[in-house]
């Protein structure tokens, strides 16, 4: 029988944006999963979702599942046969169980013993029978925060099921399930196209174009580029994309609507008027030609609707009256200048055992004093320390009470108002951004500025160390603290600027400021959180294990990694080596290689090298040439230039290393010899490993020759 496609609605009451958020990254998977589990194979799976249905179709499904081989085990070997090789009572009773007869049985070797055992086919049922059983179990995979129970089974899911299709081809699938009997309908738009229509047969792209027909568009993405196209109108060309996916989350069918408010507002910060549209009721504000907020928003319906002057009015009824609030609130705020604010920070716990938020604005003042001089910015320590006193104090304002997404921003607002130099305030503006860890590190630097980027680090090595410290490191999955963010966010920062300093001493000085609260001492939480950050670098890179960009990272951090932005720089050269001088890189990571692989298994301690106990003409020739050549290598490194370095050290090394291999024994039989020849090699190999990269932890360098 040929493969079977089979499609899958289930229909409901309006699914919150969480829920289809959770199947939205979990469906595919789980999906794949539980066929593979239940040995059913097929060439693809395909998710989508719209608040009133979830959907899923599986291309190419088998018609019945494998067939499954297993062992049964009897009585140990040993038991199951007598003296005379007869079975025994206790085999004669398992093979009675299993109705099987004695010429069946195998000897199954465990970690336990050898055992008598039976090998039983279990063969596979066909898939019409298999799926009804899956459906359930798909649905129930997904662990949605909330559920509901609305009819007699109990059957538990995140809003009522009102309808469910199930096809397998273009028969329908045998189940019921949360009192619904699966069929062949569908129905459409709530509003626009109330009425129900068949789907008669599993195909997906003439599922989403019949749902089209009546007014819903299947694809997240799709909803999401039609409100793009929208809000391009009103000049909003980089409108929030969170804003966005949420909004097209809403609606089946994206319809635009315009509104305005009072432009006695529009004195209020721009982010603010934004945030009380976006928090309360998803809308977007509208910009004239040049960017500029004005008096305008769009609302995103779902689908076109009659009395559009009454809906609008509802909207602008609301949006006034939550501006009114908020502007109540920044009048309160600005009656005192933020530095009255500050002292109110004793109020407010950081991380429970870590002291106060005054506290940690303390250790910040001390940290970016610190931070400073290890990255060679005197100049803005005192830009920095006010920053750093100020940093907090809008978390007790009441515009940050109201909107928490907020802080910072209105940091920022107030401490312009109140008369902080520009360069104080936007260094407290930018203290939580990029907010985006996906978002381009050159783009980044373009946004803040480097008092901000210094101050955005402190702040970040402040939380971890004392998060490390007390040993609230990210478990799994889980991660309550946005710990992996915050070092996210702090390798970006530095790959940004090219921020160059030491990062174990700015963690260790962090630990210090901590006064003995944190239980783990600075060398454990050194080390903790370093391991930590060299994961969030190939995060930040986007390198994956096995590729060459990964073991080029690899390699260059066994060479150094206390400068992070060194780090990057080497990276970033020597995966360009390797793309666009293919052979200079293989003759680098050729010496490294082979000097590498002579020094593994060398226990003892090795001297300097001796030129008095060379045996070999050539040992003197490679001597001499690391004598001539090395001063100017190390110039190379010491200047950052890794690109003269890697071509200077693979053109001077390789022949030679190459002849010297072929003629010379470097582990001899004689021991001062043997030594002093590894301690050559070992010269050589730390030369170029010792602050560039360690080259030989890659595994692909014949293929990159050849």
């Amino acid at each position: 029988m040929p493969p079977v496609s089979s499609l899958i609605e289930i229909g409901t009451e309006e699914l919150p944006v969480a829920a289809l958020e959770l199947y939205d990254s979990l469906a595919e998977e789980n999906i794949r999963k539980i066929l593979t589990k239940n040995r059913l194979d097929f060439k693809s799976v395909r998710i989508d979702a719209t608040p009133r249905r979830l959907a899923f179709f599986i291309e190419s499904l088998a018609p019945k599942q494998k067939d499954e081989k297993s062992m049964i085990l009897g009585p140990a070997y040993d038991r199951a046969y007598d003296a005379d090789k007869k079975p025994t009572p206790a085999l004669e009773g398992f093979l009675k169980a299993q109705g099987a007869s004695p010429r069946a049985v195998r000897v199954h070797e465990t970690p336990r013993g050898r055992y008598a055992a039976l090998e039983k086919t279990q063969k596979g049922e066909v898939t019409v029978k298999v799926l009804p059983r899956l459906i359930p179990e798909i649905l129930n995979s997904f662990p949605f925060p909330k559920m509901m129970r609305w009819e007699k089974t109990g059957f538990r899911f995140p809003r009522p099921i009102r309808w469910a299709v199930g096809l397998y081809g273009n028969k329908v699938l045998p189940l019921t399930f949360a009192g619904i009997k699966v069929g062949r309908t569908s129905r459409g738009h709530r509003f626009l196209s109330p009425k129900s229509f068949p789907i008669p047969r599993a195909d997906w792209k003439d599922y989403a174009r019949r749902l089209r027909s009546h007014h819903v568009i299947l694809s997240l993405k799709d909803r999401e580029a039609l409100v793009s196209k929208v809000l391009k109108r009103f000049h909003q060309r980089e409108a929030d994309p969170e804003l966005i996916r949420e909004a097209s989350q809403l609606v089946e069918e994206p319809f635009p609507m315009q509104g305005k408010f009072s432009g006695t507002y529009r004195d209020l910060p721009e982010e603010v008027l934004e945030t009380c549209m976006k928090k309360y009721q998803k809308i977007f504000a509208c910009r004239d030609p040049q960017g500029n907020l004005i008096n305008r928003f769009v609302a995103i319906l779902n689908g076109r609707r009659s009395h559009l002057g009454r809906i609008q009015h509802d909207y602008e009824n609301v949006l006034e009256s939550r501006l009114r609030d908020a502007q109540y609130f920044h009048d309160e705020d600005t009656k005192e200048p933020l530095t009255h604010k500050v002292e109110r920070l004793k109020e407010l716990v950081f991380l429970g055992r870590l002291g106060t938020m005054q506290e940690r604005v303390e250790r910040l003042r001390k940290l970016v004093k610190e931070f400073t001089r290890l990255s060679g910015r005197p100049e803005l320590e005192q830009t920095l320390d006010r920053a750093a006193l100020l940093s907090k104090a809008d978390l007790v304002t009441h515009m940050v009470g109201e909107f928490p997404e907020l802080q910072g921003i209105m940091g920022r607002e107030y401490a312009q108002a109140g008369g902080e130099t520009l360069e104080v305030a936007r260094a407290i503006g930018e203290q939580y951004l990029p907010k985006n860890l996906s978002e381009d590190y050159r783009k980044v630097e373009k946004k803040l500025s480097l008092a901000g980027a210094i101050f955005g680090i402190a702040d970040r090595v402040d939380l971890l160390a004392g998060a490390f410290g007390i040993q609230l490191e990210p478990t799994g999955s889980e991660d309550p603290y946005a710990l992996r963010r915050a070092a996210g966010v702090l390798t970006k920062l530095i790959r940004a600027f090219s921020l160059r300093f030491s990062l174990s001493e700015l963690i260790q000085k962090s630990h210090s400021f901590y006064q003995g609260k944190l239980n783990l001492s600075a060398s454990e939480v050194l080390s903790k959180l370093l391991g930590f950050l060299k994961e969030r670098m190939a995060f930040e890179l986007q390198v994956k294990p096995g590729s060459r960009a990964y073991e080029i990272l690899q390699g260059v951090l066994k060479s150094s990694f206390d400068d992070f932005a060194d780090v990057f720089e080497r990276f970033e050269t020597l995966l360009e080596i390797s793309s666009k001088e293919p052979k200079i890189f293989f003759k680098t990571s050729k010496v490294v290689e082979r000097t590498s692989n002579i020094l593994k298994g060398v226990q003892d301690k090795l001297n300097s090298v001796d030129p008095k106990l060379f045996r070999e003409p050539l040992e003197k020739e490679i001597y001499g040439l690391l004598e001539k050549n090395k001063a100017e290598l190390r110039s190379f490194v010491d200047n950052k230039d890794y690109r003269r370095a890697t071509r200077f050290y693979g053109e001077t090394f390789f022949d030679p290393l190459h002849l010297f291999f072929e003629k010379v024994m470097v582990n001899v039989e004689d021991a001062s010899v043997r030594r002093n020849r590894q301690a050559l090699m070992k010269e050589i190999n730390t030369l170029y490993t010792q602050k560039v990269a360690d080259l030989s932890l890659l595994t692909q360098v014949r293929e990159m020759h050849s």
